[in-house]
């Protein structure tokens, strides 16, 4: 098993590799107030960083939270620019190590991956097997365990400094499951201490990948299913028969609650013949082709109305994030 060598948190604390990761933080987010004012003074911000890092002295700044209806309210949590830069640092030192492994039917993030491949794909497993079963896991960032999460790093990390800092990182989501905000907005939903991960960081993000490559070996050197594909917490699998598919979802269950403390949508358990369109990742997919779903149109046009009405650079920037959105490479 390829580890990662050791020496890892000077490296990844070290002022080159806190640029580095400041630059990527900072791509396509100049404009945003905050990013703004760190760059103003970026030299200092990152040399006290660093610092703090070498003394062992670091700890992340509050988050910054607010709501969203989506159309279901959710609970975004926004980490200072400071935080945000830490987190590249983290991922570009241990990431690869752990990325490797990764199937290449794990879409959500990396080289020759995102949301137009997953789609594609699924649209060639369509056309090629007979029935589906589509499946996500209930709650699944808020029913994360901290324990069981980091419990996968020392597979591959041997820097005991470099675990103690993801350690730091990942439990601080406590302070966001905490708060007076997050109690109005998730309710009964709130998870309590030891459990979930914030929306809105690239480093929950990450971990919510990560956390589930165990599931994408699980599901093809186990189970032996011909046709299957990630996206996060939303997969798919396809056969020729419905047989597989059953026995499927009955052993997921069990190595989702043994293996990750958690339990599939029970909204969404039906084998369903592949003909039948489905709805994947906001496009609508048949054996026909590909359009946008409903929601997706009805998103567009309402952030189109709004984007207009705060004027023509606003209306411009939304156009060419929906390009990227809707226009197929």
């Amino acid at each position: 098993m390829y580890t990662l060598a050791a020496g890892s948190y000077q490296r990844l604390a070290s002022q080159e590799a806190l640029w580095r990761a400041w630059r990527a933080c900072r791509r396509g987010k100049r404009r945003h107030p905050s990013v703004a004012r760190f760059e103003i003074d970026c030299d200092y911000h990152l040399l006290a960083l660093h610092q703090e890092l070498l003394a062992q002295r670091y700890r992340p700044s509050p988050w910054r939270l607010h709501s969203i209806a989506d159309p279901k309210t959710r609970l975004i949590a926004a980490p200072a620019v400071r935080d945000r830069v830490l987190h590249h640092a983290v991922l570009n030192e241990i990431g690869p190590v752990f990325e490797r492994r990764y199937l290449e039917q794990s879409f959500a993030a990396g080289h020759q991956r995102g949301p137009h491949r997953a789609v594609l794909y699924f649209l060639a497993c369509m056309r090629r097997y007979a029935w589906r079963l589509h499946l996500d896991i209930h709650a699944y960032f808020l029913s994360i365990q901290h324990a069981r999460l980091l419990v996968l790093f020392p597979t591959r990390v041997v820097d005991a400094d470099t675990l103690a800092l993801v350690r730091t990182i990942i439990t601080s989501s406590d302070e966001v499951y905490r708060s007076p905000l997050a109690a109005t907005t998730l309710g009964e939903r709130c998870p309590t201490a030891g459990y979930g991960l914030p929306l809105g960081s690239w480093f929950s993000q990450w971990c919510g990948n990560f956390f589930l490559d165990g599931l994408d070996h699980f599901v093809k050197r186990q189970l032996h299913i011909p046709g299957y594909q990630r996206y996060m917490d939303d997969f798919v699998l396809f056969a020729d028969t419905k047989a597989p598919l059953l026995e499927a979802r009955a052993a997921l269950t069990t190595w989702l609650a043994e293996a990750r403390g958690l339990s599939l949508n029970p909204k969404r358990l039906a084998v369903e013949p592949a003909t039948t369109p489905a709805v994947f990742l906001g496009y609508r997919i048949s054996r026909a082709g590909i359009s946008p779903s409903r929601k997706l149109r009805r998103r567009l046009q309402q952030r189109l109305q709004s984007a207009a009405s705060r004027g023509e650079e606003a209306l411009s920037r939304t156009i060419k994030s929906y390009q990227g959105l809707l226009v197929f490479p």
